[in-house]
């Protein structure tokens, strides 16, 4: 079997041997990476530096909202075959296979933090040298190089002999499970063959591609996933602005692009802009990297400018149909990133909110499962409920995130519940054919 980098390797037969994983990072990427190897028989150890987070997760209770996610939890650790550490010490001691799951978020001027990184790479090495051999593999999203040049001389402090690996991780939030539990693709960039060999044998259950590379281009290829993924959103919200500005119709033009095979359709349905943890973040660590090397980059700063403005398209398309936005009050459904997660990380209804409060309107916002958290970001939004809160009285709604409750509202419920029936959606996630009686804008 070949394992040397830059080989394509599909369904391999490995040894069935249960893996013993420790991971550091118990936040969206460590533990649902570690819920599903559990679920895959393998034995997990889990610890962060929050120990609130991990006394939750030992009692079943995820720190962040995943459908399916609290379930799962719960039957491994009923199973015995998940447990939170006491100390970074004992994790090393009872696990073969070390994954680095901390995050790198960005700093105030774009370039990546990791600082979190550095300090469970420090937290390892200090109890490597009275351990045997180690397999460490970074998961966490790092510029190429960083695994190499980072990690590996903090782990060389040890003295101990170690596998070095990078394994990107593709998860989605609001269906990151499935995703951990269903790859559609596994990459490791590997420092020998040998490491390659365990990683395939850990990733035994997958029923997917799997690809060797060096550990650079492991690091590289999730930063290019997650830049043409955001060049996409940009250049499908540009388009859809300038569809509407010559009267096209954005979904026949999305028709007649979906019908030429070299255009994949999926991230090119027009919105409010990307949000969430990772677009924003890793594209602006890509042009941070790419000034402290000399690499002139061009593409990748518009996609930033294009993303930092769409959201105004809502609010002036609902000011367009209302009049001025002073005294009135607004319903924002959806303040998650999206739907599916509690996720207020870049959300664009935080800027959608400001915007809206700094033209005088009331906003009252709803989301099933990202309320709390949002207020902590815009506290003078008013948090409702319900929808039927949100939308009872109110001279307008913006449709921020796409909730399947939201997509089962229908024109008779506007017009009973609002007081003016102006509704701009900003995910195009309602039929503009069902809504008679309702005046409905969305982009494009």
């Amino acid at each position: 079997m070949d394992h040397r980098p830059g080989t394509f390797i599909a369904r391999c037969r490995v040894c069935l041997c249960v893996a013993k994983v420790g991971i550091i990072g118990m936040g969206p990427t460590g533990l649902v990476t570690g819920v599903a190897l559990a679920v895959h028989q393998h034995q997990v150890f889990g610890f962060d530096a929050d120990t609130k987070r991990n006394r939750d997760t030992a009692l079943g209770e995820p720190p962040f909202y995943e459908p399916g996610l609290r379930e799962a939890l719960r039957r491994v650790l009923r199973a015995g075959r998940f447990t939170i550490a006491q100390d970074i010490a004992s994790l090393v001691r009872d696990s073969d296979i070390l994954l680095l799951c901390v995050g790198t978020p960005s700093r105030p001027d774009g370039s990546m933090d990791d600082d979190a990184l550095v300090a469970a790479a420090e937290s390892i090495s200090k109890v490597l040298p009275n351990q045997r051999l180690r397999t460490v593999v970074v998961k966490s999203t790092v510029l190429p190089g960083t695994t190499e040049t980072v990690v590996r001389p903090i782990l060389n402090e040890s003295g101990r002999v170690f596998r070095l690996a990078m394994n990107p991780e593709f998860l989605q939030e609001g269906r990151a499970l499935k995703d951990a539990l269903t790859p559609d693709r596994i990459v490791v960039g590997v420092d020998r063959p040998a490491t390659a060999r365990i990683l395939k044998a850990l990733y035994r259950s997958a029923r997917a591609p799997f690809l060797v590379t060096s550990i650079r281009a492991a690091e590289a290829i999730k930063y290019a996933t997650n830049a043409f993924l955001a060049t996409k959103v940009a250049f499908a919200n540009e388009l859809a602005n300038v569809c509407e500005t010559l009267g096209v119709s954005y979904d026949e033009v999305h028709r007649g692009l979906s019908l030429d095979p070299r255009i994949n359709p999926r991230f090119l349905v027009p919105g409010v802009g990307f949000g969430g943890s990772c677009f924003a973040k890793d594209v602006r660590a890509l042009v941070a990297a790419g000034k402290r090397h000399g690499a002139e980059l061009h593409l990748l700063p518009a996609v930033l400018d294009q993303n930092e403005t769409q959201y105004l398209r809502t609010v002036d398309l609902l000011e367009g149909e209302v009049g001025d936005l002073a005294g009135k009050r607004i319903a924002l459904l959806g303040l998650a990133f999206k739907g599916g997660t509690d996720d207020v990380r870049e959300s664009r209804a935080i800027p959608i909110a400001t915007a809206l409060i700094k033209r005088g309107a009331t906003v009252i916002g709803f989301d099933p499962r990202a309320g709390p958290k949002f207020q902590n970001e815009v506290p003078e939004m008013r948090l409702a409920e319900s929808v039927q809160e949100a939308l009872s009285g109110s001279h307008g709604a913006i449709f921020q995130a796409d909730w399947p409750e939201f997509r089962r509202l229908t024109a008779q419920q506007f017009r009973r519940w609002m007081t003016d029936p102006v509704v701009v959606d900003g995910r195009r996630i309602l039929d503009p054919r069902k809504m008679k009686g309702v005046r409905f804008r969305r982009i494009g």
